[in-house]
């Protein structure tokens, strides 16, 4: 029985280098597009459990930030949870084991550390992590 989750993330490079402008490589934000599959029941199906999990993940204690739940029927939840200068936003099937996951963060520590608890939260047996760079600024440059 495996007790580690595995993780496979991507990276997409999301700078366009057309017409003459130059890359800027300063991106404003990491945003982490998380599918978990394999997450107890349990945890995904109630608000309760998912605000948790969440207060947990965004920074560690559960004490600070605010988030918002919605609870579906008869289980299933959608949350926005906001801490900082960093945002969660989940739905969850828990009838599949399956929560989708967006993670925006200002830096990718940030991010990945967010993720790091959602998987300690959430205990989910797969993960895989799509990761952009969001805001890459573009600058006209001699054509």
């Amino acid at each position: 029985m495996r007790t580690t989750p595995v993780c496979q993330i991507d990276r997409l490079d999301m700078i366009p280098a057309q017409g003459g402008r130059k890359e800027s490589r300063f991106p404003v934000t990491t945003h982490l597009l998380v599918e978990m599959w394999q997450a107890p029941f349990g945890v995904l199906a109630r608000a309760e459990e998912v605000e948790q999990a969440l207060r947990f993940s965004g920074n560690g204690s559960g004490a600070r930030g605010e988030v918002i739940v919605y609870q579906f029927q008869p289980y299933g939840v959608s949350a926005k949870a906001t801490f900082g200068d960093a945002h969660i936003f989940i739905h969850t099937w828990p009838e599949n084991g399956y929560a989708a996951v967006d993670i925006f963060a200002a830096d990718e520590e940030g991010a990945y550390s967010i993720l790091e608890r959602m998987q300690q939260a959430f205990r989910p047996s797969y993960i895989h992590v799509v990761e952009v760079k969001r805001g890459n600024l573009i600058s006209e440059g001699e054509t």
